[in-house]
């Protein structure tokens, strides 16, 4: 059995995932487009767009796609939760993430951790970073 996250894009899942290559060690996997797949290119879901990429960032794995415009929703209930073995780890992925994001609470201590934060990035994803004890 394998656990993941799939989640939706407003026509920025190639945008995304390259991003997170960069700046959270990731390496893409799949970048399948809607061009170079049996799905028919339409006005609401184009050629360039992703009919299903997959990213693996240190041993797990996130999935995504690229949806109709009509079908798209803004991630909600959920946090993509990152545990990482280093303060310095959190503060540079939190940097990285919150870059045209929205910080909802800076790097700090809390009574679980010694370095936490929550950030939502510029496509949307919320994240939780998270240095373990």
């Amino acid at each position: 059995m394998s656990l993941s996250f799939h989640i939706d894009y407003d026509g920025e899942c190639e945008e995304a995932f390259r991003f997170y290559a960069d700046c959270l060690g990731g390496k893409i996997g799949t970048m399948l487009k809607v061009a170079d797949s049996p799905v028919p290119a339409s006005a609401t879901r184009p050629g360039h767009h992703v009919v299903h990429a997959n990213i693996c960032i240190d041993g797990v794995e996130l999935a995504g796609a690229d949806v109709e415009e009509h079908q798209y929703n803004k991630p909600a209930g959920f946090y993509v939760l990152l545990g990482v073995d280093s303060e310095e780890k959190v503060d540079a992925y939190f940097n990285a993430l919150q870059t045209n994001g929205q910080v909802i609470m800076v790097p700090q201590r809390t009574f679980w951790s010694p370095r936490y934060a929550i950030v939502i990035d510029r496509f949307g994803v919320p994240w939780k970073i998270n240095r373990g004890t």
